[in-house]
């Protein structure tokens, strides 16, 4: 008797994709014959499950469902430089046995699998199929990728009193070292400060936002007054990730600035500031009652005082809604920022920097709009804002 695992998910795997094992065994044959499968989550075992052959010899065990129920993403709001985001990925793997026989028992010692590790992320099936986690791991891999799918032919704006996230995969787990250079207009270093360090972490975030940069490096904010664009790179044992740029937004506007930030579909965080018109408004549902006209005087006459009222109101309930406009944009931003913001299931607005309130988009649809037909894109976006108000009861 034999067992043998034939494929496993890769190293790193986005939860909510298939996390699927496949293994065979030379005992298929036998009377009421099934895999044991024992999962085991973060090195203790959370359940077994009864698997039974599916393609001749051969069984698989897909561990998304549960695991993607096991694991979180919270948004950092210390303003430390990073901060492992350990809630938001997990390790895993398979103990396979075989069971058969009149009642069937298991026979035989289990076979193991590799420990492999899931992250918060969901990609949509042809980017998953296509998805190789060695290309966002710093450990592993020269110019690895941040987890955004920002594109790289866009420039990308930060304030000074705005937040930005960069992730990144790091499959040993141990520190990393963060590369940070100012530019001017002339695109001449201003400042600059190398292999700052970061916390170890296996899916590291680093807040690379002006002020945190700042009050975290030796990069001042005098170096900022002259900054056009920043860049951002991490290091570890020799490898270095691929270089980010950020164009520090110094423009005024008339109207005031609101920024989004949303978990994207690797389990990191996307930012981007709408500051066109934005417009608030609420709405109330009142609940009311009766009583009867009159009252009695202390003359004891009974008289209908105007002051004295029928129909009252008992306690009202508010809830508020945001419209925000983003900018003129292309199509490339455009079509990633809809279709990131508008599916992404935690969505925050930045009320002041380092401040995140939950916000809920309340467009059901979005339309990936082409510079052909378009030219540059504006898009607006309502959200239904997290905190309910209710009076006194009066």
């Amino acid at each position: 008797m034999a067992i043998t695992i034939e494929t496993e998910p890769q190293l790193f795997n986005p939860a909510t994709n298939p996390c699927v094992f496949t293994f065979s065994s030379t005992q298929s044959t036998e009377l009421n014959f099934s895999f044991k499968v024992a999962l085991i989550v973060n090195s203790t075992v959370h359940s077994y499950h009864d698997i039974y052959p599916e393609h001749s010899n051969f069984g698989k065990f897909d561990a998304s469902e549960i695991l993607r129920s096991l694991i979180k993403s919270e948004i950092n709001v210390s303003g430390s430089l990073s901060y492992n985001n350990a809630p938001a990925i997990l390790s895993y793997s398979i103990e396979v046995s075989e069971k058969y026989g009149s009642p069937p028992v298991i026979v035989g010692s289990s076979v193991s699998s590799n420990t492999v590790n899931a992250f918060n992320g969901s990609l949509r099936h042809q980017d998953w199929v296509n998805y190789n986690y060695q290309n966002y791991d710093l450990s592993t891999t020269n110019s690895s990728s941040f987890l955004t799918l920002f594109p790289s032919t866009e420039k990308y704006f930060c304030g000074i009193d705005e937040t930005i996230f960069l992730t990144s995969l790091v499959s040993n787990g141990l520190s990393t070292g963060l590369n940070v250079t100012l530019y001017d207009i002339n695109d001449s270093v201003i400042s600059q400060d190398l292999n700052v360090s970061l916390v170890a972490s296996k899916m590291v975030i680093v807040n690379a936002s002006p002020i945190t940069l700042i009050n975290n490096t030796s990069i001042t904010g005098s170096d900022f007054a002259s900054c056009y664009y920043y860049e951002i790179e991490l290091t570890q044992s020799g490898n270095t990730s691929e270089t980010f740029r950020v164009y520090y937004d110094t423009e005024c506007s008339l109207y005031r600035s609101r920024r989004l930030h949303w978990l994207n579909k690797f389990g990191a965080w996307e930012s981007y500031t709408f500051n066109k018109y934005s417009e608030e408004s609420t709405t109330t549902k009142r609940s009311e009652y009766k009583k009867i006209k009159g009252q009695w005087t202390s003359s004891n006459q009974w008289d209908y005082y105007i002051y004295g009222g029928e129909r009252f109101s008992n306690s009202i309930t508010s809830n508020d809604t945001l419209k925000v406009n983003s900018d003129w944009i292309k199509e490339n931003k455009h079509n990633w920022m809809v279709r990131s913001l508008y599916e992404s299931p935690k969505v925050y607005l930045e009320v002041r920097r380092g401040s995140f309130e939950p916000v809920i988009p309340l467009d059901n649809s979005y339309t990936l709009k082409q510079r052909i037909k378009e030219g540059l894109i504006q898009e607006v976006v309502s959200l239904a804002r997290s905190y309910t108000y209710k009076s006194q009861l009066n």
